[in-house]
C-alpha cells in the first residue's frame, strides 16, 4: 500500500514536501516524471505531469524503492492536485492530536496562535494529561479545569472571533475599520450612507486574529440598495462574537449587548472620544482593550511549553474525564482521547 504525507504543515506556503512511501512508491513517482527520476540520495529538479498536462516542477529526493519526497509548490490547489494523482485520494486524516494540532499550525493567523499549536504538535498537552493522571482525584480536577480555560481561550486563537463595527451613519465606522486594517480598504466621506454593504478582513486584535467586518450605517432610507446593505448589517450582527458601536457626538448609546464607544472626536473634540484619522494606533489600542474585556481574554494568550486543548473534540473529552477518578481510567480515556503516540515527534515518546 502507497502512503502520501504531507511533512510540512497544510495550507498554503513557499514549499510543501510530500513523502510517497510503501511498495513500489518510486514506480508511482516515475509514472509522472517527464524524464526519468534522479540518482537515490541525490535531490534533482523534474517536471510532474499527467494526461492533463504539467502539474508542477518539483525537487524529487528518492531515498530508496519504497520512500521518495517531492518539495513542490506550496498552493493547496497544486497540492491537492498532486495528492489525487499520485494517491488517487485527499491526504490522510491526521491520525493523533499532535498531528491536528500541526496541520492546523500550517494556517494560524497570528504568532500566539502558531506558537500555541507547535507546543502541542511537539507533544505539549499528552505530557500534561500524562502527569495529571496520576495525581490525586482532586489535583486531576483542578488540572483539568484549568486546561478547560486555556481550550475557552485557544478557540478564539484558532477560529478568529467576528467583530462587527456598528452605529448610525456618519459614526466613522469605516474611517475606524481603515485604521484596523492599515489600510484604505473602504471608501470613506462626510456624505451619509457612503458604505453599503458588509466589508470583511481579517485584522490582528492585540495577539488575536479576527474577522472584522465593516457595515452600513443606520438610518431610515428610501434606497433600495441602502436598505438591503442595512439588513446585511443586521445579520453580520446577530452572528457576531463582538459587536463595537460607535456613538457619534450627541447620540445616545444602544440598548445592552454591544461595546460602545464614543466616536467622530474630530467632530467634538473636547468630547473625547476616537480619532482614528488623527491618531489610528491610539484608536488600536481602545478597540483591543475593549475586545480582551468584552470575550474576557488575557493579552498575552500563549504560555511556552503549557498543555492546550485546542479543539472542540478535545475540550469536550476533558469534560467527559473530569469525573474519573481510578488512575487507570484517566490514562485509557487520556490515549482514546489524543490518539496513538507519534514516533519521532519532538517531545512525544512511542
Amino acid at each position: 500500500m502507497i502512503e502520501v504525507r504531507e511533512l510540512t504543515p497544510g495550507g498554503r506556503g513557499g514549499v510543501t514536501v510530500l513523502q510517497v512511501a510503501g511498495e513500489g512508491a518510486l514506480e508511482r513517482v516515475r509514472g509522472l516524471l517527464a524524464g526519468d527520476p534522479p540518482p537515490a540520495g541525490v535531490p534533482g529538479l523534474a517536471r510532474l505531469t499527467t494526461a492533463g498536462g504539467t502539474l508542477d516542477e518539483a525537487l524529487v529526493l528518492v531515498r530508496g524503492a519504497a520512500e521518495v519526497e517531492l518539495h513542490v509548490h506550496g498552493s493547496p490547489p497544486v497540492v491537492r492536485s498532486l495528492l489525487r494523482a499520485i494517491a488517487g485520494a485527499a491526504p490522510p486524516a491526521p491520525r493523533n492530536a499532535e498531528e491536528r494540532a500541526a496541520l492546523l499550525a500550517g494556517r494560524a493567523g497570528g504568532e500566539a496562535a502558531a506558537r500555541m499549536l507547535l507546543d502541542q504538535a511537539g507533544g505539549a498537552l499528552r505530557r500534561e494529561l500524562d502527569r495529571l493522571a496520576l495525581r490525586e482525584p482532586a489535583a486531576w480536577r483542578a488540572g483539568l479545569e484549568r486546561l478547560l480555560d486555556r481550550a475557552r481561550v485557544a478557540a478564539r486563537l484558532v477560529e478568529p472571533p467576528r467583530v462587527v463595527l456598528a452605529g448610525p451613519v456618519n459614526a466613522g465606522k469605516s474611517t475606524l475599520f481603515n485604521a484596523l486594517v492599515g489600510r484604505e480598504r473602504v471608501v470613506t466621506g462626510d456624505e451619509e450612507g457612503t458604505t453599503r454593504d458588509v466589508i470583511a478582513e481579517r485584522v490582528l486584535l492585540g495577539a488575536y486574529e479576527v474577522e472584522l467586518l465593516d457595515t452600513a450605517g443606520e438610518r431610515a432610507t428610501a434606497a433600495a440598495v441602502e436598505r438591503a446593505g442595512q439588513d446585511a448589517g443586521r445579520t453580520a450582527r446577530a452572528d457576531a462574537d463582538l459587536v463595537v458601536h460607535l456613538r457619534p457626538p450627541g447620540a445616545e448609546a444602544p440598548p445592552g449587548g454591544a461595546v460602545t464607544l464614543a466616536a467622530r472626536g474630530d467632530l467634538a473634540p473636547d468630547a473625547g472620544g476616537l480619532r482614528p484619522l488623527e491618531d489610528p494606533s491610539g484608536a488600536r489600542r481602545v478597540v483591543e482593550a475593549a475586545f480582551l474585556a468584552a470575550l474576557d481574554l488575557p493579552a498575552d494568550p500563549w504560555t511556552p511549553g503549557a498543555g492546550v486543548p485546542f479543539d472542540a473534540e478535545l475540550a469536550n473529552g476533558l469534560r467527559a474525564a473530569l469525573p474519573l477518578r481510578a488512575a487507570q481510567a484517566r490514562r485509557l480515556a487520556v490515549a482514546s482521547l489524543l490518539g496513538p503516540r507519534s514516533l519521532g515527534t519532538p517531545g512525544v515518546t512511542g
